[in-house]
């Protein structure tokens, strides 16, 4: 069953946009050298400082550009339930 919920939330995910002005880039060999270049935190670095931020773990991270501006669209795993949420690529947990 949570595999079942998982497919559909990452296919929900990957196939709509939010916006008009949005895209998002689902192969990491494209995204990768834009982390590079618009100096965004890395999946690792997200991961680690999601671990205390949201107190779950990523299950899937989608990098995205809505309106000039660089997002992390997310699915987390808390306490057995998948959330999506939407994070800022340079400042995601802003303390």
């Amino acid at each position: 069953m949570r595999r079942l919920t998982l497919l559909v939330f990452a296919l929900l995910l990957a196939g709509v946009p939010a916006r008009a002005e949005s895209r998002c880039i689902n192969d990491w060999s494209e995204a990768a050298p834009i982390v590079r270049q618009e100096g965004l935190y890395t999946v690792e670095k997200l991961t680690s400082e999601a671990r205390s931020a949201i107190k779950g773990s990523i299950v899937k991270t989608t990098l995205c550009q809505d309106n000039g501006v660089w997002m992390y669209r997310l699915i987390v795993r808390v306490k057995g339930n998948l959330k999506m949420m939407t994070v800022d690529a340079k400042k995601p947990f802003p303390r």
